[in-house]
């Protein structure tokens, strides 16, 4: 059996799915995938895909672009939940 997940499994939402920047319920599950997945993690010569979701009232705030990048550096680096 295939355990590994598949592309379609990144846009399911998941038990424990919450929203990246404030922790509340998600309405809509995002797919980032860098233009240089090393800088974010990735290996040489492989795609990096990052899951990630948002509340209605996050997706539509004009600074949510800089603060998801910040909080998705930030966890590859140590590990953050979200933030208010």
């Amino acid at each position: 059996m295939d355990t590994q997940n598949q592309p379609d499994d990144l846009i399911v939402k998941i038990f424990g799915d919450h929203c990246l920047l404030c922790g509340a319920e998600p309405s809509c599950l995002r797919i980032f995938i860098p233009d240089k997945p090393i800088a974010w993690g990735g290996c040489k010569g492989k795609s990096q895909l990052v899951h990630d979701c948002l509340c209605s009232k996050c997706h539509g705030r004009q600074d949510t672009p800089e603060r998801v990048e910040k909080i998705i550096q930030a966890d590859l680096a140590g590990g953050v939940t979200h933030a208010e």
